[in-house]
């Protein structure tokens, strides 16, 4: 059962970490991952726990985010299907492009993978974590440094480095903004519709928001576009650091949702750091 729930994470984990902090880190957010569908008899289950942590490394010359999910604190999903994944992310401080990032799931069919930009058609070339010149590229980035060779001369983004890009820019309603995404294999194409502004309550307070829809779709060779999620909504507080407070995805299964798991004053006391445009272009298709 818990096996086929694990699905989850490859849509909802486009747009969003169990540990102690690391040193630097400039902003943590902890968040409640729910379930709802034929698995749970209709009700909520929640799932896991994720917590998001961001940082300026060494001199500023990287950003780094990090995504932790777990299950540990749900016996159920334990004793079933333990989730444990980490998603490690490297950009450049100055726009936000990916220069690298990691994969790591270290459950019964663990994977370990690094990713790093370069000039080929996928715009990534794949390394073993921890083995060989993956884990000196590693060490290179976890240092604050441009791993040797590296080439991002062209804009694009992993999924969490969207997520923050996106955060990033001034939001208007009614707009809309393309963003080119690699998940280490295949190129994207991600539509960020701004639907408008929400009250979304959080701990029993009003929380002022923006709500938005992520669509993907993929370049295929002969240049059409395959629809490769459904949509995902998102809503994102209106103060900077535009906080990320739910997700909602849909999947055959059932649905999932991630909600803030902090205070509301952690969100509305917020408000630092300059926003910079987005630059929207007319979306096409759907």
């Amino acid at each position: 059962m818990f096996r086929r729930l694990k699905t989850w994470h490859g849509g909802l984990l486009c747009m969003f970490v169990l540990l102690t902090a690391p040193a630097g880190a400039v902003e943590r957010l902890d968040y409640r991952v729910v379930y709802r569908g034929v698995f749970s008899m209709g009700n909520d289950l929640p799932i896991a726990a994720m917590r998001l942590e961001t940082r300026q490394l060494d001199g500023a010359r990287l950003s780094e985010m990090r995504l932790d999910v777990s299950s540990v604190d749900y016996p159920l999903v334990e004793s079933l299907y333990p989730i444990r994944y980490l998603f490690r992310s490297w950009t450049d401080p100055e726009n936000g492009q990916t220069l690298g990032f990691a994969i790591s799931e270290p459950t019964r069919d663990g994977r370990h993978r690094l990713f790093l930009r370069d000039d080929s058609t996928s715009g990534t070339r794949r390394f073993d974590l921890h083995a060989g010149g993956g884990r000196d590229y590693l060490a290179q980035l976890e240092a604050g440094l441009r791993p040797d060779g590296l080439v991002a001369d062209r804009p694009l983004y992993d999924r969490l480095a969207l997520l923050q890009r996106i955060r990033a820019g001034e939001l208007r309603a009614g707009e809309q903004y393309q963003f080119p995404v690699t998940n280490g294999r295949e190129r994207f194409v991600y539509r960020v519709s701004v639907e408008g502004a929400r009250r979304l309550m959080l701990a029993g307070a009003v929380v002022p928001a923006w709500k938005l829809r992520v669509d993907g779709a993929e370049l295929t060779p002969d240049g059409d576009r395959r629809t490769v999620h459904r949509p995902l909504y998102v809503w994102l507080s209106q103060t900077a650091p535009r906080t990320p407070l739910r997700v909602d995805a849909r999947h055959a299964i059932g649905s999932f949702r991630i909600e803030f798991n902090g205070r509301p004053n952690q969100v509305l006391a917020a408000d630092h750091g300059p926003n910079a445009e987005l630059n929207p272009r007319p979306a096409s298709g759907g």
